[in-house]
């Protein structure tokens, strides 16, 4: 590996970093990646799409030929036939006769008609039935004396009323015009499209003059007659043969190589899904990629090797933050490694000291600051009591209750190490002496100190008013207590609905409750808070901005 050191520049000194690893990494996957995918999947894909493009072109023209041997037999009897001189007599029974016995061992049959359209022979009758008239019949100029032989799709025949392909030549003699065709089913081309041996999933379409179906090798009965594709239909305007892309009368997606035979002008179509085109290619490109295989499980071998020892080093820089996010010490490794995994080892062990300094720091702090907010509230209801309580015990009370619920909401904030609280279980203090009439609902949300200490003295104040005013006052009253999380707006909608107390209606002016509510829910939370008080109860409903610290399913165990 000499080679890659000259070209990198990297010395013995630097092969253990993370950057010599990973050159020596890179190196050994792009050579043998690049070098493979670009000469040999390149070269293959082309090769394998030209050779498949040029059978399907070859058994294009192979189909073709097979079409036109079958519309010569039809253009040999015709020619046979103008020349009888019992049709030239116009002795029409004799003509029958002769005509019969060379249709009989062929698939068609013979039909002269007159410029009317009058049938007058039909070996499909015997002579003298009643005949039909052909339908739409061509009418042929009685200048045109030439004998010139048309072949004519007709999407339904006089007599059998089925798709018919006529081999006509018109005949002039005895002062009148008349037509000879030789007729045969359309079905007997799709019978010629069947018996050559093309893959299954290939489909073979044969195209008059005027891109109508003749004959399909797949579902024949289905699409005969009907006009070929719009691309279908440009391809043919844009050349006579080739390969190009276009989507079958099924709607698959195909590619379709296609001939037009010079002796009937009929257009051959043979056409494979591009699905199956794709599949084709790549098991005709399997033994470039074998190569490019092999070539790939050299280069992986080499990356493996180089990369072992980054694996390693960092497996045990992972395990080193884990046991920080754990809260256990890091113990820098003794053995030599990465230079500079080793350092951040080092960082890592210095910081995890660090932590569990300041961790056992912060938890003094935080038990000493709520043991002095505890003795602080407790002061201050004391002397609640001893200034106001003569006067009015029931407002001492109250005040009382609310100092509870802020002392409550800091036990919790302090069991979590004053970083979360989580919401429902500050509800459940905050609702705990209302039992089960209080149905608490909602997701897992966890909240910062700031808001869990503000809503715990929004809901200790609904629940108040309530237990005085509202549904709780009452034996058969309930609330219910629902929140929800907006993740397209991050915000968290908090609903209470009271009902089964007494009759509710809007107070004059705010009192001191609703205006606590209010102010903490717009001035301190930064939300919106809407109070209805309908009759049959109230409902408030609290929208705040909240950062998601965690969601989960939280949902009221009573």
């Amino acid at each position: 590996m000499a080679w890659i050191d000259r070209v990198w520049g990297l010395t013995r000194d630097n092969v253990n970093s993370v950057r010599g690893r990973l050159v020596l990494l890179t190196i050994s996957l792009l050579v043998p990646t690049v070098l493979s995918i670009a000469f040999l999947l390149g070269s293959a894909d082309r090769q394998s799409r030209a050779q498949l493009h040029e059978q399907m072109l070859t058994t294009a023209r192979a189909l073709s030929g097979a079409t036109d041997r079958q519309t010569t037999v039809g253009v040999a009897v015709v020619e046979t036939l103008a020349t009888d001189q019992a049709l030239l007599a116009g002795d029409w029974a004799a003509f029958h006769s002769r005509a019969r016995r060379v249709s009989d061992d062929r698939s068609g049959w013979v039909v002269v008609f007159d410029e009317t359209g009058q049938q007058i022979v039909n070996t499909l009758r015997p002579y003298g039935t009643p005949l039909p008239s052909m339908p739409r019949a061509s009418k042929i100029p009685l200048t045109d004396q030439s004998g010139q032989i048309q072949i004519t799709f007709v999407p339904k025949g006089a007599l059998i009323l089925k798709p018919v392909i006529r081999v006509s030549a018109p005949l002039y003699f005895r002062g009148k015009l008349y037509t000879l065709a030789y007729v045969v089913e359309a079905a007997s081309y799709a019978s010629v499209l069947r018996q050559q041996r093309v893959p299954e999933r290939w489909v073979v379409t044969l195209l008059d003059k005027d891109c109508k179906v003749i004959a399909r090798s797949v579902r024949h009965e289905k699409w005969v007659g009907h006009a070929a594709s719009a691309d279908m239909t440009e391809n043919l305007r844009r050349s006579n043969e080739g390969v190009n892309r276009s989507t079958s009368l099924d709607g698959v997606p195909t590619v379709v190589a296609y001939t037009r035979s010079p002796q009937t002008g009929w257009t051959l179509v043979v056409a494979i899904p591009r699905a199956d085109l794709s599949r084709a290619v790549t098991r005709s490109a399997m033994a470039a990629t074998g190569i490019f295989g092999l070539l790939s499980i050299l280069g992986f071998g080499l990356a493996l090797f180089f990369s072992r020892g980054i694996n390693r080093e960092v497996g045990r820089l992972a395990a080193a933050a884990r046991a920080i996010g754990q809260g256990q010490p890091v113990v820098t490794p003794t053995r030599e490694g990465l230079e500079e995994i080793a350092a951040i080892h080092v960082a890592l062990s210095a910081a995890s000291r660090e932590l569990q300094t300041r961790e056992e720091r912060q938890t003094l702090m935080i038990n000493e600051l709520n043991h002095r907010v505890k003795n602080t509230l407790a002061t201050v209801q004391a002397l609640a009591r001893q200034t106001f309580g003569k006067a009015d015990a029931r407002s001492v009370a109250v005040f009382t209750d609310r100092l509870i619920a802020l002392s409550d909401a800091h036990d919790l904030l302090t069991r979590g190490g004053w970083r979360q609280a989580d919401l429902g279980e500050l509800l459940a203090l905050c609702m705990g002496a209302h039992g089960g009439r209080i149905l608490r609902s909602g997701p897992k949300v966890s909240l910062d100190p700031h808001t869990a200490v503000a809503l715990s003295m929004v809901f200790h104040e609904l629940a108040t008013n309530s237990a005085k005013y509202g549904a709780l006052s009452t034996p058969t009253g309930e609330v219910s207590l629902i929140w929800r999380i907006e993740t397209s707006t991050s915000t968290l909608t908090l609903s209470w609905v009271e009902t089964g107390g007494p009759s509710v209606s809007a107070p004059g002016k705010p009192g001191f409750g609703t205006r606590l509510i209010d102010g903490s829910i717009r001035r301190e939370l930064k939300g919106e808070a809407h109070f209805d008080f309908r009759p049959q109860g109230l409902m408030f409903e609290a929208v705040l901005p909240l950062p998601m610290l965690d969601v989960g399913r939280w949902v009221n165990p009573v």
